[in-house]
């Protein structure tokens, strides 16, 4: 494919600015099926660029492993689905492609699986020392040797070590989050429904089979609706976000049905709403770690003034106006 400097770098900071679109990836995709005739064609891009380049191409690339095997914690290889897997190498002066040898037929790779309970939760070292934070009854898997490609149940907090050629992958859900190096955290808990990306520091790129990836910077989120197939962006106080990991609860103009569910999780109870109009209250409010549910749930209900009250013998707690009968 002919494609000048100009026009690649230009595609790239669109990429980077979140504003390329699927037509416009794809030029960069077509363009990559044909670059080993002149592996130093990228020698003049940015640090940036070359990081969007390898993000796009690393991301076209998974999928195709993904498409070509499921991955199980302890599965058998096919020499086709190895041969298909690259590992990206840039160095100062030009962007490599270095291929994996294939793997002989029936060798498996093992694969670690780190999960938390509901009685708190977990910091795991990757390999590659990157460090994750796993949230009340969460789950992620990834590969023994490597660490870089991780599947998520769950919430968890990553903080992504640098390294050169690498990206590091999470799968969530349908959607797939690639970095180079950066801190964000991601809430799976019901990745059907929708999956949540926040970004603390540098670039992620996030995106699926249906949808071109969009770039997200230090205190910006992303809430992918999976049903309706859509991505919702804001800019948002990333430490909220992952004050949970030292413990901390803090919400900010939250629907009382997403904080319900954050307590239920850290406190094994369950909460029932009277009305929709409750369940849909917008509260504000923080807490430290160690404070008891009824605490706070005294202090959330207080707010607009409601009241709760436990049923009998159960952990579940109704919550109601004050003005209504306590059924």
């Amino acid at each position: 494919m002919d494609m000048n400097n100009t026009r690649l770098k230009e595609l790239l900071d669109k990429y980077l600015d979140g504003t390329a679109t699927e037509v416009e990836i794809s030029e960069v995709d077509n363009w990559y099926r044909s670059f080993e005739n002149d592996p130093a064609f990228t020698a003049q891009f940015s640090p940036e660029q070359r990081a969007a380049l390898e993000q796009l191409i690393f991301l076209r690339i998974s999928r195709q492993v993904d498409a070509a095997e499921p991955r199980v914690s302890y599965r058998s290889v096919r020499w086709w689905a190895a041969a298909a897997a690259v590992a990206l190498l840039i160095t100062a002066g030009a962007f490599f492609l270095i291929r994996k040898q294939p793997v002989q037929p029936g060798k498996t790779i093992a694969s670690v699986t780190e999960q938390t309970t509901k009685k708190g939760i977990k910091k795991i070292s990757l390999p590659d020392s990157s460090i994750v934070w796993l949230n009340i009854d969460s789950k992620i898997r990834y590969e023994e040797a490597k660490g870089r490609e991780i599947w998520l149940d769950g919430e968890a907090y990553f903080e992504v070590a640098p390294k050169q050629g690498a990206p590091f992958l999470v799968h969530a859900g349908t959607l797939n989050i690639n970095v180079l190096g950066t801190s964000f955290n991601i809430d799976a808990y019901t990745p059907d429904a929708k999956v949540t990306v926040t970004v603390a520091s540098g670039k992620v790129a996030i995106g699926n089979d249906q949808r071109s990836h969009t770039t997200l910077a230090a205190n910006q989120q992303a809430i992918y609706h999976a049903a309706k197939d859509q991505l919702e962006t804001n800019n948002i106080a990333a430490a909220d976000i992952s004050a949970w990991t030292q413990g901390q609860l803090i919400f900010k103009k939250a629907l009382f049905r997403d904080i319900a569910q954050k307590l239920e999780r850290r406190y094994d109870v369950r909460i029932l709403f009277a009305s929709e109009q409750i369940a849909n209250s917008l509260l504000t409010a923080r807490f430290d770690a160690n404070v008891p549910f009824k605490n706070v749930l005294g202090m959330l209900c207080d707010i607009y003034g409601f009241s709760y009250r436990q049923t009998p013998g159960k952990n579940e707690y109704l919550v109601y106006k004050k003005s209504q009968p306590n059924k």
